[in-house]
């Protein structure tokens, strides 16, 4: 049987998974405990540089894991 994708592709199919889901996990919180007070903690660089960034690696790994032919037999 011919499968569509290699070994290759998989791994790669699953680090761009776990890129995107760090983001999104990075993304999570910031918020106030009390809902009458403003939290600049939704301002900090983890959520708004570096959580954007592994999500944008992560679905370009995906397109990359999807589009590349791999050269095993």
């Amino acid at each position: 049987m011919d499968f569509a994708f290699k070994k290759k592709n998989y791994t790669l199919l699953l680090i761009g998974l776990a890129f995107m889901a760090s983001g999104l996990i990075l993304m999570i919180g910031g918020g106030s405990d009390d809902p009458t007070k403003f939290s600049d903690a939704i301002f900090d660089f983890q959520r708004l540089t570096l959580a954007p960034i592994l999500l944008a690696t992560g679905f370009i790994i995906e397109i990359f894991a999807i589009m590349s032919k791999s050269k095993e037999a």
